[in-house]
Parts: C-alpha cells; structure tokens; sequence
C-alpha cells in the first residue's frame, strides 16, 4: 500500500506469451501477414500477403509462380504478422502445413471468407493452411 491507502499497482511486464485464444483473436483481425517458406536452395523466403481466417484456417490467394513451386516442394509454412495498438507491439507465428485448394467447392467456401486483396491483381491459386503450433508475444511499450 502507498501513502494514500492505495495498493501499489505491479508494473506491466515487458514481454507476455499469449494463450492460444489470444493469439486466434489477433489472426481473426489481421488482412495483412508475411508467409515464409524455404526454396530449392535452402533459403527462407518471405513474402507478404493478404490473408483471412475461418477460425481454424488461414486461407490466401497468390498468382502461379515461385510461392506455388516452393509449395509444392515443402509445404511446410510459417506465417507472421505484427500489430503496435498503443503501447503495446504483438508479434504472432503461425507454424503449419499449405496445400492449393483444387476443387471448386473449396475456392467457392474460400471466396465466401472476404479475401480482400491490396492490389487489383490475377491471382487464381487458392491456398489453404492448416496450423500445427501458434505463438504470440505481446510486448510492453512504454518506460
């Protein structure tokens, strides 16, 4: 307690892992993330892209090219975004598997999702991706 009869608030801690609730709360209001995948070499790559979720999914649409073949020979994905609201930064990892979405019933329920794309461009490729792990940090701004 300080002079006043008041309990002394404990000071916000810098870094706070996020439950898992959490961090589907920040996906299902995020548009904008970046999608890393590992190419033929080896390397990371990271790309940015427009996404939207059902809740359990993460869906993205993208043009035939070098994000498909590196599809194709991993699947295996992480997708990231970043929010600052405030003093406070979140940084979430979305760990899973992608597959393109082939039957028309798949694209139809994608489509009824609102994908809404930045830029008016051709993209056909619908991709799915199934999350395996989710972590989420939010961090403290402020002195």
């Amino acid at each position: 307690m300080n002079i006043q009869g008041q309990h002394k608030s404990e000071p916000e801690p810098t870094v706070t892992v996020l439950t898992d609730e959490q961090v589907w709360e920040l996906i299902e209001g995020t548009r904008f993330a970046r999608l890393g995948t590992v190419d033929e070499d080896g390397y990371v790559h990271i790309t940015p892209l427009n996404i939207v979720t059902d809740g359990v999914r993460i869906f993205f649409r993208t043009a035939a090219g070098s994000k498909v073949t590196q599809l194709l020979l991993n699947d295996r994905v992480t997708v990231q975004f970043d929010r600052v609201e405030g003093l406070h930064a979140y940084s979430v990892n979305i760990f899973g598997t992608a597959r393109l979405l082939t039957e028309t019933r798949e694209l139809d329920y994608m489509n009824t999702l609102n994908l809404e794309p930045w830029l008016d461009t051709v993209k056909l490729e619908g991709v799915e991706i199934t999350p395996v792990r989710v972590t989420g940090r939010r961090f403290f701004l402020g002195k």
